[in-house]
């Protein structure tokens, strides 16, 4: 399934859906998920809904625990290696 076409709300939900999934597998409550991800309950709840967006540090503790991060950071290009390409981005969105 391709997820391009999806609207940031649609990508939103489904990751929503996806995080509620997963935390049900592993068989953990929305409070035990939220103690061991150091965030909040209500993190977890607006999460699983769908309906409003986290912190990029907060959904990466959450996948942390729920041992998904390896997919995320792993369908993202490898980097090519050098320090130079970091540099040059960086330099070119300040000048």
């Amino acid at each position: 399934m391709s997820y391009r076409e999806f609207s940031v709300n649609g990508l939103l939900a489904e990751v929503g859906i996806r995080v509620r999934a997963a935390r049900l597998a592993m068989n953990l409550s929305q409070e035990q998920l939220a103690r061991e991800a150091a965030v909040s309950r209500s993190t977890i709840k607006r999460l699983e809904a769908g309906t409003d967006s986290v912190s990029l540090a907060n959904l990466l503790s959450i996948l942390q625990v729920l041992d998904c991060i390896d997919l995320l950071v792993g369908a993202l290009p490898e980097p090519d290696g050098s320090s130079d390409a970091r540099q040059r981005a960086s330099r070119s969105l300040t000048a």
